[in-house]
């Protein structure tokens, strides 16, 4: 947990640096710096209970610093955003193939503790062999997960292992979209709700929510719609 937190803090001063880190920066750095030293031995302890404090740091440290949200932000944003498929997901990739070499390749001296395992001792014990493995594709089981999830403008967006629009955008453009296609950003009524404005109202008199900023507002309404706000083109960018 220790060089994944220090390697974030590393991250997160990239990210705030003021002649503005590009996303790709980010995302390149972050595999080379942050996901190897997750990813280490990843099939031995990913059933583990201690599992869960990594994702956390991959979620919502490393997934946040390159797209940008708040920590408001529902997680299965993240990975969408950030263009990089969820943790467990990536480690049960991993596992399924390293389990499939091993039992397919009779020259590796590890088979055999695979294949003729000892007896299980302790129930709380999950070894190697007892790992789930998957037999659908990594961009199959995200899609899955993403259609079956409830969160707000989840049909922005059909394929979520394919970078959303405005990727190639500046650090604030590409942090704006990615707070309005969640609708966690920046607006009154979240303001309000952490205690940090006295009242949830837009300046027209209705609650200042991202929705109703986009969609409804008088003042600031975007006339094409969400759904060619998050298209990002120069009218949107504009």
């Amino acid at each position: 947990m220790s060089p994944l937190k220090s390697r974030n803090n590393v991250m997160a001063k990239l990210a705030s640096t003021t002649w503005g880190c590009h996303n790709n920066v980010l995302r390149t750095t972050a595999l080379a710096l942050v996901y190897n030293v997750a990813k280490y031995c990843a099939p031995v302890w990913a059933i583990c209970a201690h599992c869960a404090k990594i994702d956390v740091q991959l979620n919502h440290t490393m997934m946040r610093i390159i797209s940008g949200k708040l920590r408001s932000t529902p997680t299965i944003w993240l990975p969408t955003l950030s263009n990089k498929a969820p943790p467990d997901l990536r480690i049960l990739s991993h596992t399924t193939k390293i389990l499939h070499k091993l039992k397919t390749k009779p020259v590796l001296p590890l088979q055999i503790d695979i294949l003729e395992h000892p007896p299980l001792r302790f129930k709380s014990r999950a070894p190697i062999w007892n790992a789930e493995t998957q037999s659908e594709s990594v961009d199959y089981l995200w899609t899955r997960r993403w259609e079956q999830s409830e969160t707000r403008n989840r049909d922005l967006i059909k394929e979520p292992f394919k970078k959303v629009p405005g990727w190639d955008s500046t650090k604030a453009i590409w942090t704006t979209l990615n707070r309005i296609r969640s609708e966690q950003g920046i607006c009154n009524y979240l303001l309000h709700k952490w205690g940090m404005v006295d009242s949830p109202l837009c300046e027209c008199g209705e609650t200042q929510t991202i929705k109703h900023m986009v969609e409804s507002c008088p003042i600031a309404m975007f006339k094409e719609g969400l759904t060619k706000l998050h298209e990002g083109g120069p009218t949107a960018i504009k």
